[in-house]
């Protein structure tokens, strides 16, 4: 399979009081020093210290026609970028490869998962991919079980993590970063309505321990650090539904949204499996919505549905931001298509000045 590049050229504080309230009980209590809290804290007022004046206003819904931006992958997924422009994403000519699309529009094969790190009897495949503070590529590996960390160059691939309390995990699929390096990611291979095992993780990366923060998942999928860094989002894709989970206090998870499974107003609903998720600047939460062929956008805060966006193909599997534009990755289509809204990301790489 040959890839085909094409040059497309509010804050909000998420008190327990924005909590919907649930009869599932989910998470462990998670454990954070003092100072790592003052930490977190002082990041948020230094680099989140926005007036509601200074708040973008989004395009309106289905108002914005995805545009065609590389082609060439068997599934399309895992879309992230560098300092530098590059983007990168999973699954390029064949699973287990990660290609990667310079600014100039050069594409290449970035690793090949299976040379570099091969494990005996399984076959590797990155799904989720987030670029860390020192250009390093994470990867959630879903075909041979583990967290990785590959080097900026691509050249070494170090195993982070392969397993829970002894016990291995059944297929990482995405991954996301705080401000503090810690890395979280989603494990649900094998979970279902019918059989609720998926696991949501935290990887310290002080103390290199992994902790359980959420179980009993039917299919857990994308995830996402709310920017004040209080609280963790993910999807629960077979649920059709998101939760959120307080980081700071450990009081657990409750649902964040459960999207409509019919169309309402300008929404489309219908059971599409929300997937991979971000944030943008001003805290709105960008949700790919698998099966649906749409991005949702939901005010956390609010708890509520803002903005639906076209992602260019039905199956979109998630979604990065780079400068002013959103790109999402359509499975169906092998592509990955930008979308112009006009804000940024959330920099979750940002260091406080």
């Amino acid at each position: 399979m040959r890839l085909k590049y094409i040059h497309a050229g509010a804050y909000c504080d998420y008190g327990q009081s924005h909590f919907l309230t649930s009869t599932k009980s989910l998470g462990e209590r998670s454990s954070m020093t003092s100072k790592r809290i003052g930490q977190l804290l002082l990041a948020s007022l230094l680099i989140f210290s926005r007036t509601a004046a200074e708040v973008v206003d989004l395009p309106q819904s289905h108002s914005v026609e995805p545009q065609l931006h590389a082609t060439g992958f068997e599934f399309a997924e895992g879309p992230t970028f560098n300092s530098e422009g590059d983007l990168f994403v999973v699954n390029y000519r064949t699973k287990g490869m990660i290609g990667r699309i310079r600014r100039d529009g050069t594409a290449g094969v970035f690793v090949d998962l299976n040379k570099l790190s091969p494990v005996p009897g399984q076959k590797s495949q990155a799904n989720g991919l987030k670029v860390d503070r020192d250009g390093n590529l994470l990867a959630a590996d879903a075909g041979a079980p583990r967290l990785l960390r590959i080097a900026r160059d691509g050249t070494k691939i170090e195993v982070l993590a392969d397993q829970y309390d002894g016990e291995p995990f059944r297929g990482v699929n995405d991954v996301c970063l705080d401000l503090a390096g810690n890395i979280y990611f989603t494990d649900p291979t094998g979970s279902g309505k019918a059989n609720p095992i998926g696991c949501v993780y935290r990887y310290d990366m002080a103390s290199k321990k992994v902790t359980r923060l959420a179980k009993d998942l039917a299919f857990p999928n994308g995830v996402a650090v709310t920017p004040d860094q209080k609280h963790l989002c993910f999807a629960e894709s077979q649920e059709f539904r998101v939760w959120i989970l307080d980081l700071v206090s450990g009081g657990g998870a409750k649902v964040l949204i459960d999207f409509p499974q019919s169309d309402a107003g300008e929404f489309r609903g219908g059971p599409a499996e929300p997937d991979g998720m971000v944030f943008d600047e001003f805290g709105r939460l960008y949700v790919a919505m698998y099966g649906g062929g749409v991005v949702n956008v939901i005010d956390v805060g609010g708890k509520k549905l803002i903005r639906q966006y076209d992602a260019g193909g039905k199956n979109a599997t998630n979604c990065h931001f780079y400068g002013k534009d959103l790109y999402v990755t359509a499975a169906d289509k092998e592509a990955v298509f930008r979308i112009p809204l006009g804000v940024h990301g959330f920099d979750y790489n940002a260091r406080p000045k």
